[in-house]
């Protein structure tokens, strides 16, 4: 029995090592993917949707869904009496350093991938003469990770083996209202409830000798913020917008489970842990505007800042390092409308180009994506299909990393 307290001190002690490293190692920098990092951008503010990814995500001064109340709530005035619309997404991201992953313990040849399909976004709005209003759901942040395995094996004989996961999301419950003040100006305001888990489990296993540890945690997230914004109309043809999204305190309640197994089930070991941790996060401010230059062409350019140097995670109780910097995102994009009739009925097909340049918030390595998208769709009476494809590519880390996004749109309108 002492013997094999001897071997669990270790054994802990190296996974201490492993999870809890020294902040003087170097190697450990992680950077973009930060356990609590949502995948594909630090730098979210909206659940996108088909239409505004067709455009580089331009969404502060033109409104083709419900999805506005998101990041500027006083486009619902634009909208026609109801809205209601469902969104899916395929999104695929590259990574490199994550976790235990290419840091010191785990180690890979190359970029690891990560593709999720999920049904993303659902919301309906209504607009009444000067008031508009909407209720929406999405998924806004994904926090999973390509899962990674590794083991030692000699004469065909596996002689220790690793495992790691990580998954979980965070969806946001959106309650916004508008009112038109003016002929040219109105307003909107959005009240946001966010819930969600992060997941990571770690298994290590010696099958020759009988051991296993197996650490688990778990953290339950909510939060709270509001979101809101203005739109000017200077003219028949140009749009102006102000939009904002209030710095939170995301609250974290984190477990951990730690056990130990050996001699077969003989002996067992288990360590508990829990603590009520929080996020800071960072105040978010855009400008937008748009113009219709010719009579079906609309571009819009979108400018966003992100206060990222104001952002704190604590975990456990301990302070973690990040080292950031506040980043301006640019987005810009364009919307040609075209049409043509069948058996006598009128079909619109919009046609979307758009670039977005999105900087990631760490001061080292400084590190942005550069993405190009393009869209389309089709209407016909009250009913829109549309799609939105985002193609990113990264640069300043040295890893080449890339993000993918394919949107779906159905919306139905009255």
């Amino acid at each position: 029995m002492a013997g094999r307290f001897g071997i669990l001190i270790v054994l802990l002690f190296g996974l201490s090592c492993v999870l809890f490293p020294p902040p003087a190692w170097p190697q450990l920098a992680i950077g973009q993917y930060e356990e609590e990092a949502p995948l594909g951008t630090w730098n979210i503010f909206e659940t996108a949707t088909a239409a505004s990814l067709g455009r580089g995500g331009t969404c502060f001064s033109l409104a083709s869904d419900c999805s506005a109340a998101l990041t500027n709530p006083a486009l619902l005035l634009l909208l026609p009496k109801w809205t209601a619309m469902v969104n899916g997404s395929l999104t695929y991201a590259s990574l490199f350093k994550y976790s235990l992953v290419n840091t010191g313990v785990l180690g890979s040849d190359g970029n690891l991938a990560l593709t999720l399909y999920s049904l993303d976004f659902s919301g309906l709005s209504l607009h009444l003469g000067k008031w508009a209003f909407a209720i929406t759901i999405g998924a806004r942040e994904l926090y999973n990770r390509p899962p990674a395995q590794s083991e030692y094996s000699y004469g065909g004989i596996t002689y220790y083996s690793i495992d790691l996961t990580q998954k979980g999301m965070l969806r946001t419950l959106n309650l916004s209202a508008a009112r038109r003040i003016n002929d040219w100006l109105s307003a909107g305001l959005g009240i946001n409830l966010s819930a969600g888990d992060l997941k990571r489990e770690m298994i290590e296993e010696w099958p020759t000798s009988g051991i296993s540890i197996t650490d688990r945690k778990t953290g339950d997230i909510r939060e709270f913020y509001l979101n809101g914004g203005l739109l000017a109309n200077l003219a028949d043809r140009v749009r102006i917008a102000a939009v904002f999204r209030t710095p939170s305190s995301r609250k974290l309640k984190n477990s951990s489970l730690l056990e130990y197994s050996a001699g077969a089930g003989k002996t067992e070991i288990a360590i508990e842990a829990s603590a009520e941790d929080n996020v800071k996060q960072p105040l978010i401010l855009g400008l937008g505007a748009s113009a219709r230059i010719l009579p079906h062409l609309d571009v819009a350019l979108d400018i966003s800042y992100y206060g990222w140097s104001h952002y704190a995670f604590n975990y456990f109780g301990e302070a973690q390092q990040r080292n950031f910097r506040d980043v301006m995102k640019a987005a810009t994009g364009m919307e040609w409308l075209s049409s043509f009739k069948l058996f006598g009925q009128r079909i619109d097909i919009p046609i979307r180009l758009g670039l977005a340049y999105d900087p990631q918030p760490m001061k080292e390595p400084r590190s942005s994506y550069l993405a190009f998208t393009f869209g389309g769709g089709l209407s016909w009476q009250n009913l829109h299909l549309d799609f939105g494809v985002l193609i990113g590519r990264e640069s300043g880390s040295g890893n080449d990393l890339a993000t993918r996004k394919l949107l779906v749109s159905l919306a139905f309108e009255l």
